[in-house]
């Protein structure tokens, strides 16, 4: 193991929050707005770096080697700020990488506070009904539960229910 690789018991828990990781989430009905990535030319090197960290972050999380991973992943969360700019969804998925790993070393509190942040961008530049947007609440629902915050998993997770059955059509409403 990696020097910093001890995490919590919340490991297990935390394979299940990494979506971003292992596909994308199941498209609203409507389909979902799509992210334009797309770069003017003197950021393209960048914009390319950044899809290149995010795959060295996936390869060092499969090895289980989640200080080394954190690392690459505050290095794409600062690179995709000064790539993309901090209102972007790219910088959301970043936030929301990053957030997972603090709260797999049980650093719940800064955790909090990007998934927040990452929720935030997500709602303005997508929508709450977003995949993205809905994974990012899934992952702060687990965060609380983490925490023992039990009425606030509770409240979080009956949110995404709610938004996953308005973005699929589902429901007869209010």
């Amino acid at each position: 193991r990696q020097r910093g690789d001890s995490p919590t018991p919340m490991r297990r828990t935390a394979i299940g929050l990494f979506g971003l990781f292992g596909g994308a989430a199941a498209p609203a009905a409507k389909g979902p707005v799509q992210v334009d990535t797309s770069l003017p030319r003197h950021l393209e090197a960048q914009g390319a770096e950044v899809h290149q960290l995010g795959a060295r972050v996936r390869e060092l999380f499969a090895a289980g080697q989640f200080g080394d991973a954190l690392g690459v992943a505050e290095r794409r969360l600062d690179l995709c700020r000064r790539t993309y700019g901090s209102e972007h969804a790219m910088y959301a998925t970043c936030l929301n990488d990053v957030a997972t790993f603090e709260q797999v070393f049980a650093r719940y509190d800064r955790a909090e506070a990007l998934f927040e942040e990452a929720s935030k961008i997500q709602k303005k530049l997508l929508g709450q009904g977003h995949p993205h947007t809905i994974a990012t609440l899934q992952n702060l629902a687990a965060l609380y539960t983490a925490k023992g915050d039990a009425p606030k998993a509770e409240a979080m997770q009956l949110l995404v229910q709610a938004l996953q059955l308005s973005s699929s059509g589902g429901g007869d409403g209010p």
